[in-house]
């Protein structure tokens, strides 16, 4: 995936979000989209999956005022996997 496809997603899961879609409607959970044993596959749809969600939580998190809150549990989150590694 390319960064502007990942952009795109992340925008795309603002704007569902916007729209008023919940977080269990990421088009990425559709059967049709499921991967399908391949580790490649899997690995690419895990992040296309993860892109709209992080759009979709980055404008939820705006719409209630707690973006801050929220960008700062990611990094806790990324460090303690780092950890974790």
């Amino acid at each position: 995936m390319t960064i502007e496809e990942l952009i795109d997603l992340q925008e795309a899961g603002s704007r569902a979000r916007v729209l008023g879609l919940k977080a269990h409607e990421n088009p990425y959970l559709a059967a049709h989209r499921m991967p399908t044993g391949d580790a490649g596959a899997l690995g690419d749809w895990l992040a296309r999956h993860d892109a709209w969600k992080f759009g979709w939580e980055a404008e939820d998190a705006s719409r209630e005022g707690r973006i801050a809150a929220h960008f700062k549990e990611l990094i806790s989150t990324a460090k303690q996997r780092a950890l974790d590694a």
